[in-house]
């Protein structure tokens, strides 16, 4: 062979083998386009060792259980939040408390033994355990007692949970044999390969993206399937196998007539015989007495056991009042620890049993979004002990809406007694504008709300017998001065105004000037109050109340005699 074809032959076989190695990366390119292969499901999970992927309500969750021994356990914010409400974890006291009409299960962190009321039980497991920092409850536990519905998978570990009772969802059915993938398009990998006919819950709240769907498969693994695989798409409510519990609840005799009597020293609670004098169709009396008065669950008390006296002889239970409204008080310590909480408890349910009190109406206006788990847990265990003692506990509530909603009235109306609306302050003091203390359909609207989340027969609808005079003036922001029925006629009289009837709010409105300024004021009178029970008494619910006692007439005890009256 020549040297030139010796040469021309190294050159093609070296073309040769450049063209393969120019080819190769096409080849795969072509291969991964074809085919991309399968993904780890952990590449979506991305779990250390021992830990437990959350997926909840179709959606993976940051928030990672872990397992020990054999027991899964699950962050004490999703157990609360997402399997049980009334799962409570006091972070200060390391404890779990869990409260059911048998007794509050009481468990420490680390610890296998627990306390249901009294008696001394042990678990398998730790009920509550401390990792990190952070806070965790046995799946065991949780179980044992949740109403949700959840399930456990192998490879990786994961838990999925299904617990929004409100919620829908949708699912469809695929054509064909489908992967699920990373992605919306045949480029990504795919996590798993389901058969013709599975069913997979679509995310509707996320577009479509490459004629592809974001779909979750009902054991947890989230992603892209093609849009034209999808058949029979259909939203369903969740279902679930049992509700919450309800306590029982202890009742009145009749439908409840309740008249609040604000008492701010001792002496006050001499005013009760001329309070109750006119009120003859009122059945319950609740005195203002105590407050509380530090951090540690203790309170001041007002409480007279003559004042008892006196009213069960008229007839009259007695609810004795707490409020929250001193300085300086923290529900979140008052309510949020266990030994503080207990603390208030006790001292409630001992100070009605020595003054022979028939119940405890809870008027805490200062919760706030971070602090109601806890004054719902104390809601559940200051009711539970109440009805070992059988005293009837009532809890007051702004009307309903969006900025309050964590009060929660769906959960208070399984546990207290009455969960009482508050159908007033539509307008109060610091209101922008003037305006009704309590318009007509302020009320309907209240009223439907509340009855929306608590049973009928456990509401109770309170009702204003003062008003506001607001005084306006120009560029300021309206003075609001607080008025009973009489004192509130005497000063429209007094300013030569004549009310005149405003259909818009179900109330006489008088307006008039003085030294400058407007003054408007809407009256709540017997004809005003005529209309608000009448709604209250077509809703069929177990009663109403009235602050306060002392702001009305004694014709107005005949307007709600009559309301009343075969109720």
């Amino acid at each position: 062979m020549t040297k030139k074809k010796k040469r021309l032959l190294v050159v093609v076989v070296l073309a040769v083998v450049l063209v393969a190695l120019l080819a190769r990366p096409v080849v795969n390119l072509v291969i991964e386009w074809l085919d991309p292969g399968q993904a780890p499901l952990n590449d979506l999970f991305k779990l250390k060792k021992n830990e437990v992927a959350l997926v909840i309500n179709d959606e993976q969750s940051k928030e990672k259980g872990y397992e020990a021994e054999g027991e899964i356990y699950v962050p004490a914010s999703v157990a609360s939040t997402y399997m049980d409400q009334r799962i409570y974890v006091d972070t200060v006291e390391s404890s779990l408390s869990y409260v059911t009409s048998g007794g509050v299960i009481l468990a420490q962190a680390g610890e296998v033994s627990y306390q249901v009321g009294k008696e001394t039980q042990n678990a398998k497991k730790p009920i509550l355990q401390k990792k990190d920092d952070a806070f965790y409850v046995s799946l065991s536990f949780i179980k044992e007692h949740t109403s949700c519905y959840y399930k456990t998978y192998q490879n990786p570990k994961r838990l999925v949970i299904m617990s929004d009772r409100s919620a829908s969802y949708t699912m469809a059915s695929l054509t064909e044999d489908t992967r699920v993938r990373k992605g919306p398009n045949k480029k990504y990998k795919y996590f798993v390969e389901l058969a013709k006919g599975t069913r997979v819950f679509v995310e509707t709240d996320k577009k479509k993206e490459n004629d592809y769907t974001a779909v979750t498969t009902q054991d947890g693994i989230a992603g892209y399937v093609p849009s034209d695989r999808l058949q029979g798409q259909k939203e369903t409510a969740w279902k679930f196998d049992k509700e919450p519990e309800s306590f029982t609840q202890l009742k009145t005799k009749g439908q409840v007539c309740l008249g609040w009597h604000q008492v701010t020293n001792e002496t006050s609670s001499g005013q009760l015989p001329s309070l109750i004098q006119s009120a003859k169709a009122m059945n319950v009396i609740s005195p203002t007495w105590y407050a509380l008065s530090d951090n540690t669950g203790k309170f001041g008390s007002l409480a007279n056991s003559s004042y008892v006296a006196q009213a069960h002889a008229q007839g009259k239970q007695v609810w004795g009042l707490i409020n929250d409204f001193g300085k300086g008080i923290k529900l979140s310590k008052v309510l949020g620890v266990t030994s503080n909480r207990n603390r208030l408890v006790n001292g409630l349910v001992a100070t009605a049993i020595q003054h022979e009190l028939d119940g405890i109406n809870i008027d805490f206006e200062h919760v706030t979004k971070d602090t109601a788990p806890a004054y719902l847990e104390f809601l559940r265990e200051l009711t539970l002990k109440c009805h070992a003692n059988d005293l009837i506990v009532s809890v007051d509530n702004y009307s309903p809406a969006s900025y309050n909603a964590y009060y929660d009235l769906e959960e208070q109306g399984r546990i207290v007694d009455y969960v009482i609306l508050m159908a007033y302050d539509e307008h109060y003091n610091g209101s922008e504008e003037s305006g009704s203390v309590s318009s007509l359909p302020f009320v309907k609207e209240g009223v439907k709300n509340v009855l929306a989340k608590v049973p009928a027969e456990r509401t109770v609808v309170a009702l204003p017998f003062y008003t506001r005079l607001w005084k306006e003036v120009k560029g300021k922001k309206p003075h609001p001065e607080a008025y009973g029925m009489s004192g509130a006629e005497s000063v429209v009289r007094a300013n030569d105004a004549s009310p005149k009837w405003d259909e818009a709010t179900g109330q006489y409105y008088a307006e008039f000037k003085s030294s400058g300024a407007t003054y408007k004021i809407w009256l709540e009178e017997e004809t005003s109050l005529k209309k608000k029970l009448e709604v209250v008494k077509k809703s069929k619910t177990a009663g109403v109340a009235f602050w306060k006692l002392g702001f009305e007439r004694a014709v107005t005890w005949t307007t709600i005699a009559d309301a009343v009256r075969g109720w």
